[in-house]
């Protein structure tokens, strides 16, 4: 599986609760076929021990994204961010719910042809990548990568549009 393949695998097992325990139960039946078929184990866990485990890890509090995160519905408005994408814009989720991001995070030096490509990108519900200049709510320019990628359903209905925004901070905003 190419790197990109494996991204939009996870963003799927992200939002589709099915398929990811499916995996998840997949991934436990590998693991027993694995440790009951290496010589080299001598005795599994008990189911107790399993148990407590499992419950140690579920009770971890589980570490945010360092990519910020967009879920927006068929009508491109924003239904969902998460901290690390309000940490790199400045809005919060009760801010930017119910709009569309384009307007509020472009500026004077955003470049319109890369807006252009990424509205036509979701209007046609492909996927895309494109870099970009963005603003900050205080106004401060800063560059990020962002993915979008549309989420369908079996008859090619439009579900959600979710994006993954990094910001590159090595590139200096103009």
């Amino acid at each position: 599986m190419t790197r990109a393949e494996r991204e939009q695998f996870e963003l799927l097992l992200e939002f589709h609760l099915e398929l990811r325990d499916f995996v998840v139960g997949l991934l436990e039946v590998s693991a027993a076929v694995t440790l009951a078929t290496d010589p080299r184990v001598g005795v599994l866990p008990s189911p107790g021990l399993k148990a407590r485990l499992a419950g140690l890890i579920a009770n971890r509090p589980q570490q945010t994204s360092p990519e910020g995160m967009v879920v927006s519905g068929p009508n491109r408005v924003v239904q969902w961010v998460n901290p690390s994408f309000s940490a790199m814009c400045g809005y919060s989720l009760d801010e930017l719910r119910g709009k569309n991001l384009g307007p509020i995070l472009q500026g004077e030096k955003t470049d319109r042809a890369t807006a252009a490509r990424m509205r036509s990108a979701v209007h046609e519900y492909r996927s895309c990548l494109e870099t970009i200049l963005n603003y900050h709510k205080n106004g401060t320019p800063y560059w990020v990568e962002v993915a979008i990628t549309p989420v369908v359903d079996d008859a090619g209905e439009l579900l959600w549009l979710v994006a993954r925004e990094r910001e590159l901070t090595d590139r200096v905003a103009a």
